[in-house]
């Protein structure tokens, strides 16, 4: 059972007819929202689907912005850490993803990708830390390691899907420029802080994906030509 129609909800479209697992890839996508209804509107479709499918393992999507202390006090993070203890008291059989940036081919333009690509191909001045690092990760991938999760003994955990490292949003910024030829205006700001996420529990699928894709900055570049070539 797949719960919602974006981006993820698309990607998960191999469980629509799993009734042993419930896909809610139906929550608040948007890490700037602030209209705190659709916060309630995610988190009573959520309980509605917990007591519909009591048997059925949860899969929910959190965001992995949770271990990062500069945006701790954001409400779309405040919110997801809600909904992840709901599910805890709530759920009999539960995974909570923690997920980083997804980079795939219907990623809303609120994504970082999408954004800076966009906002370098059309001028616009980007605001960056100098020291903020961000965690990119291709949307396959994300469905390679959910599937490496859900076919193993994991349960009623919370796991991390994140690149095996985590790159300094400047540096992002020149690749694109490279891969675009095109150089962005830029608001360099003396602020930011790295970014440390725990993917210890999927370290045997991010091997396979490294193995693949290449490590380091190669990966973002190889995601650059697969999606905006």
């Amino acid at each position: 059972m797949v719960i919602g129609n974006g981006l993820m909800a698309q990607a998960f479209k191999e469980y629509y007819l799993n009734d042993e697992v419930v896909i809610f890839a139906s929550g608040v996508s948007n890490s700037t929202e602030t209209n705190e209804k659709a916060f309630i509107r995610e988190l009573n479709l959520l309980e509605k689907i917990i007591l519909d499918y009591p048997k059925s393992k949860l899969v929910y999507f959190s965001t992995c912005s949770i271990e990062d202390e500069s945006v701790k006090k954001n409400l779309y993070v405040k919110h997801k850490i809600k909904v992840e203890e709901y599910i805890a008291e709530n759920c009999d059989s539960y995974i909570i993803f923690r997920v980083s940036n997804v980079v795939g081919k219907r990623g809303n333009a609120n994504t970082l990708i999408n954004y800076l690509v966009q906002a370098i191909q059309e001028n616009k001045e980007i605001t960056l830390w100098q020291k903020a690092e961000r965690n990119i990760i291709d949307i396959e991938d994300v469905i390679f390691i959910a599937n490496y999760v859900l076919n193993n003994d994991f349960n009623n955990e919370t796991i991390n899907i994140a690149f095996r490292k985590s790159f300094l949003v400047t540096d992002i910024v020149k690749l694109i420029e490279q891969f675009l030829s095109k150089k962005a205006t830029i608001n360099l700001i003396d602020k930011g802080n790295r970014l440390r996420i725990d993917t210890s529990k999927i370290a045997p699928a991010l091997d396979t994906i490294e193995t693949e894709k290449r490590a380091n900055l190669q990966y973002i570049s190889s995601l650059l030509k697969k999606y905006y070539a």
